[in-house]
């Protein structure tokens, strides 16, 4: 029976970890590094080697409405653009409440159309690259 006990603990361990590992948004654990900022945008980036894919997070002030929390995944590989996640960071908590943190699987990637897409795949590649050329130089 402890035995059993252990077993399932086990696997429900390992799965929530793999799930952490393959998720499409920027966690806390990650190192993310800041690419863009203004008067009422940052933006900041976090590279999955394993996958070639770079998460991207932007925030936009709102003012009293709060901050809009927009999660980004680019493969520079094709030039290609996913929405990951979308929410609203309020003094209240969070809209929507409760968010479910899609895998790299779930995503649909697109070609960017439109200028704010187009910058965030340009500017995300072009960081990339210089990151990587960084990383291998030192």
């Amino acid at each position: 029976m402890i035995r059993n006990i252990a077993l399932i603990a086990g696997l429900v361990l390992s799965s929530m970890s793999f799930a952490a590992d393959n998720s499409a948004v920027v966690s806390d654990k990650e190192n993310a590094v800041m690419v863009a900022s203004n008067k009422n945008t940052w933006s900041v980036v976090a590279m999955d080697n394993s996958k070639g894919l770079t998460k991207v997070r932007e925030f936009h002030d709102m003012g009293d409405s709060g901050v809009q929390q927009i999660d980004y995944v680019v493969n520079c590989a094709d030039q290609t653009l996913a929405l990951a996640s979308f929410s609203v960071l309020t003094a209240k908590g969070r809209l929507p409440a409760r968010v479910v943190e899609p895998t790299f699987a779930e995503l649909s990637f697109y070609q960017p159309m439109i200028d704010h897409d187009k910058n965030i795949t340009n500017n995300t590649c072009e960081k990339r690259m210089a990151m990587n050329t960084v990383s291998l130089s030192n």
